[in-house]
């Protein structure tokens, strides 16, 4: 018999049809998407909730929550029936901790992005669909504006979700962009056509703000950060400053672009990522 390695297809399997692929895909964003929906929710939610809120077939769902069952990484109130995270994935997050730590990465460039600018500065990292802050460094100032890590923001009307959404795969945007978002203010971004057109920005500019669109007179002004691989700059998180409109304004003055975008580049630097090379070159030109 001839070995084989792990990374040899099966026999009668020599290579997985091309119609296979985004099937398997579409499969594991579903399990992403369960995740990220009982994360946000901080309490157990039922198949039916959970169906709704990712629009997705309540069958569909099940078959997948039941796997995810089997497997340890959610569990099952037998009282309720309604599902939670599972223990298992606390070995994961230890696990994923240790081998890449963004926190311990960004942390020089938050306190220095934050002694520059007088701001809280912030870290927030990629998720499916959205971005979860999981790290402060906040202002000096006697009263300061910042945001909890562990708190997940909105992805339609919240700057650091803006730039995850900007770099989610085309079906997960199509998927989000037929949701009814909720106006937490009069200034939150709904408009599916408006958001839509916002993504393409964020993408060229490397840069988002979102004024007033979840608290009234308060501005988050962040930059994406990227993690360089095989396959290209992958999005793994934002930085960024929050503070008082009138001290983040929309749109934000260039100089504080800048400072954002600097600490980003840098971050991004040392993950392997070159992303920013050619904006900073485009605008050496420019003022050249």
């Amino acid at each position: 018999m001839t070995p084989r390695n792990d990374d040899t297809p099966p026999a009668g399997h020599p290579e997985e049809p091309a119609k296979a692929g985004p099937a398997l895909l579409e499969s594991v964003a579903i399990v992403f998407a369960l995740l990220d929906q009982l994360t946000l929710a901080r309490r157990p939610m039922g198949v039916t909730e959970l169906a709704a809120a990712m629009d997705e077939p309540k069958p569909r769902v099940y078959r997948h929550l039941a796997s995810l069952r089997q497997l340890g990484i959610v569990e099952q109130d037998p009282a309720t029936e309604k599902y939670r995270l599972g223990a298992k994935l606390v070995g994961y997050g230890i696990a994923a901790g240790e081998q890449f730590d963004l926190r311990l990465i960004a942390d020089p460039y938050l306190t220095r992005l934050r002694d520059r600018t007088g701001q809280t500065a912030l870290l927030s990292a990629a998720t499916h669909d959205s971005a979860l802050v999981i790290s402060a460094v906040d202002s000096t100032r006697q009263v300061c504006i910042t945001v909890k890590p562990g708190n997940r923001v909105p992805a339609h009307c919240s700057a650091q979700g803006r730039i995850v959404l900007a770099w989610c795969d085309e079906l997960t945007q199509r998927k989000l962009l037929k949701r009814q978002f909720e106006a937490y203010t009069p200034a939150s971004m709904v408009d599916p056509v408006r958001l839509a057109e916002r993504l393409q920005k964020i993408r060229r500019d490397l840069y988002e703000d979102a004024c007033g669109e979840v608290l009234e007179g308060v501005n988050v002004l962040a930059a994406p950060i990227f993690r360089g691989s095989d396959k290209g700059d992958e999005l793994v998180g934002t930085i960024g400053v929050i503070g008082p409109s009138k001290d983040v304004p929309s749109p934000p003055p260039a100089g504080l672009i800048a400072q954002v975008q600097e600490a980003a580049a840098e971050v991004s630097a040392r993950l392997n990522s070159g992303a920013y090379e050619s904006l900073f070159a485009a605008l050496s030109r420019h003022r050249g």
